[in-house]
């Protein structure tokens, strides 16, 4: 009922026009009723899209990697940053998808096209908490994860249902505490310390070193200047691809759905038509 609502507010606001016209001399004076036409005008130009939301996760434990199929994921951390839209470049090219974490305190406004090209592309956002504190150590795990996941959805739509804990720190405790908030904990097997710069090459080697069926690849994408990172990934992904290994964001590794909505006209450029919405997604009402 809320969609229809919506649709008929739309439709209201498309044969306005028409209605006004309709009062004007030339039309025949006040009272004369729209032509007959204008209706069908109005409803043949309302196209109903739909938008990436959110996706849905499930499981009480932590996540360090996926089922042992020929398929492995790419986390990038401790953006938005100002590398972030190279690497969303990067992965364009290479026709790859990722999942970024960010921290809340740096999604600001000016990240805004970042994130909408991500959620485009088809790559996931997720949870990496406010401030990126140590969460053991600090508590207030749900106001650092329920800040993030309200600064993510205030500026993209998007609602995010996967968390990495900071420096990798957790308890059981931390794991309810995102499960409450409709996340998902995901850490890593793989680790190649891009963060300490070590070099493209050693990046590279350490990454094709450790991988497996399932892997979840961890490497950072803000927290520092990343362009040895950011270079060595177009030859991760092709010698990864050349080994028999689809490169997919962490939920799809995981079996998590993505959820869509249906939006009209205003879609943030990144809607779709039904036809594009994957299979497996839920697609939620209007609300």
């Amino acid at each position: 009922m809320r969609f229809a609502r919506g649709l008929a507010a739309v439709l209201a606001a498309a044969l306005a026009p028409a209605a006004l016209l309709a009062d004007s001399p030339a039309a025949g004076g006040a009272g004369s009723p729209p032509p007959r036409s204008a209706a069908p005008r109005a409803l043949a130009s309302v196209r109903v899209l739909y938008r990436i939301a959110g996706c849905r996760s499930r499981g009480a434990q932590a996540y360090r990697d996926g089922p042992r199929g020929r398929a492995v994921a790419i986390g990038f951390d401790d953006g938005p940053a100002a590398d972030t839209p190279a690497f969303v470049r990067m992965l364009e090219r290479s026709h790859a998808r990722a999942t970024f974490f960010l921290i809340g305190a740096h999604v600001g406004a000016s990240f805004r096209p970042t994130l909408l090209r991500e959620l485009r592309d088809g790559d996931v956002l997720g949870d990496h908490s406010f401030t990126h504190p140590d969460l053991v150590r600090s508590g207030g795990v749900r106001t650092q994860l329920s800040a993030t996941i309200r600064a993510i959805r205030s500026l993209s739509g998007y609602t995010p249902c996967v968390f990495r804990p900071p420096y990798g720190a957790y308890d059981q405790s931390t794991v309810r505490t995102a499960q409450g908030l409709g996340l998902a904990t995901v850490l890593w097997d793989v680790d190649p310390v891009d963060w300490a710069r070590p070099g493209t090459q050693a990046i590279e080697r350490r990454v094709l070193a450790q991988v497996q069926p399932g892997s979840i690849i961890l490497s950072h994408d803000g927290g520092g200047p990343r362009a040895e990172t950011l270079a060595a990934y177009p030859s991760i992904i092709d010698r990864l691809r050349a080994r028999g290994y689809r490169i997919v964001t962490i939920p799809e590794l995981l079996g998590f759905r993505p959820v869509y909505r249906p939006c009209i006209l205003l879609c943030a450029g990144i809607g779709v038509p039904r036809k594009e919405v994957p299979r497996d997604a839920v697609v939620e009402r209007a609300s």
